[in-house]
């Protein structure tokens, strides 16, 4: 794809952290590590785009320390929504582990300036699980409107793009050494599918509610 085309796609990202930043004294503050991550994400497209463009290198680099960024990040968003909180030792063997195979796969065994899928692949299983475990708690609590609300509709973008991201893995794997037409067309799709989730973040961003009057944000780890 045409590293314009695919850069401007990128930049949908804009559209919920710009939602986001006008409207953040006014969210709830379980929300802002997401926030951050939609920060993160467009600082990482910005600089990937300068590599390839200007520099004419490869963003890997790039690429392999955001995945650890949004891992961790979204980690710890699913810690203070409640799951991982009321199973800590959960949330820190989580974060231990994803750690342990990024340093694994990118010092060990590979290097950090190549793409590098298993780390990718499974954080991005375990994120759907998440994600699913977090929408059936919520029907389950019975929750209204669920896609008037923005934790519903976070997970619905988080489940449609890690698994996309499996897919993708997988097809990057399959054409790595051969050409496979099907596997090209899946990442050549990617960009689009990035771009819907972001549109997905924005409607998700607008309904975020209104900060509660208490320092809830402090007892994260309580």
């Amino acid at each position: 794809m045409n590293n314009l085309v695919e850069f401007l796609l990128s930049q949908t990202v804009l559209i919920p952290l710009i939602i986001g930043v006008v409207r953040f004294g006014k969210t709830d503050e379980s929300y802002h590590p997401f926030l951050l991550l939609l920060l993160m994400a467009f600082t990482s497209e910005v600089i990937s785009f300068f590599c390839k463009v200007v520099l004419s290198s490869t963003p890997e680099i790039t690429i392999n320390l955001y995945s650890l960024i949004e891992c961790m990040i979204l980690l710890f968003q699913f810690h203070i929504w409640g799951f991982l909180k009321d199973k800590r030792a959960l949330f820190y063997v989580l974060v231990s582990f994803f750690g342990l195979i990024w340093i694994v796969e990118n010092v060990v065994f590979s290097k950090i300036e190549e793409f590098n899928l298993f780390f990718n692949a499974s954080y991005s299983f375990v994120l759907v699980l998440l994600s699913i475990n977090q929408i059936n708690h919520m029907i389950i609590q019975g929750t209204q409107q669920l896609f008037k609300n923005a934790k519903f509709l976070l997970c619905m973008g988080f489940i449609i793009y890690f698994l996309y991201e499996i897919i993708y893995d997988g097809a990057y794997f399959v054409s790595h050494d051969t050409y496979v037409a099907a596997a090209t067309k899946i990442m050549n799709m990617f960009n689009y599918m990035n771009a819907f989730t972001n549109l997905i973040y924005g409607v998700a961003v607008l309904l975020i509610p209104k900060k509660k009057n208490d320092l809830y944000f402090n007892r994260y780890f309580e």
